[in-house]
């Protein structure tokens, strides 16, 4: 089932946390050429050959007797680890490439870029954000989700102190196939990013489904970085 927007709210949130499971699995990986001319005021905080790797997790709560677990679910729940890897950076484009090993021994190698000034991405990871971003700040300086820093919070790891951004934010979406609007999802996102790197450190997603009823929730969480020890 397809769901919509019932507020006025970011569309990059759905397609996503929603759908990054079933754009990774798809078999073939669209890459888009991407042109700009480069930024004279440089937002990037992450470099060439950084390497960002995550464990993800994922449950569900079925509460009424038609609901079942989704199947996309079990990718998570199989899950060895997911790594970004930063391949080029130029202005305010930043590519990657993605690995998402399972532990059965297979794995999914996908191509993606970001644009951080307007946060258009592909690829199906979408978690980089400019650097130095202060709270109130725009997570996407020119882009149309008007999303920002709601707060900011230091992160202790093994050998560092580092400052972290956080930001959240909660959606009611409606099945597009049903015409009375009552078949609906509550969307619940909280990020936490690194603020030097603008890096991913770890993300909380909640949906809420009324019809059938059953509640879904993921996990990233930073495992490891070449940047800081973690």
């Amino acid at each position: 089932m397809a769901y919509k927007k019932k507020k006025n709210t970011s569309t990059k949130l759905l397609t996503g946390i929603i759908l990054v499971a079933i754009i990774a699995i798809a078999s073939t990986a669209i890459v888009y050429i991407v042109t700009q001319t480069p930024s004279k005021q440089t937002i990037q905080g992450v470099h060439v050959g950084d390497v960002f790797t995550y464990n993800i997790t994922a449950d569900s709560n079925l509460i009424t007797s038609d609901a079942v677990t989704p199947a996309y679910l079990t990718q998570y729940n199989s899950t060895d680890y997911y790594q970004v890897s930063i391949t080029g950076v130029n202005g305010s484009l930043v590519w990657f490439d993605t690995l998402w090993q399972f532990t059965n021994g297979t794995a999914l190698k996908n191509p993606g870029w970001i644009n951080l000034a307007t946060g258009a991405n592909s690829g199906g990871f979408w978690a980089i954000y400019p650097s130095n971003l202060k709270v109130n700040d725009l997570l996407s300086p020119k882009g149309n989700d008007k999303l920002i820093v709601n707060s900011t919070s230091t992160q202790t790891y093994a050998t560092s102190t580092r400052t972290t951004n956080n930001w959240s934010t909660d959606n009611v979406l409606t099945d597009s196939s049903d015409p009375t609007g009552s078949t609906q999802q509550d969307n619940f996102i909280a990020v936490t990013f690194d603020k030097q790197t603008g890096m991913l450190t770890s993300l909380t997603n909640v949906q809420q489904y009324n019809n059938p009823g059953y509640n879904i929730l993921i996990l990233w969480q930073l495992t490891n970085a070449t940047v800081w020890k973690v």
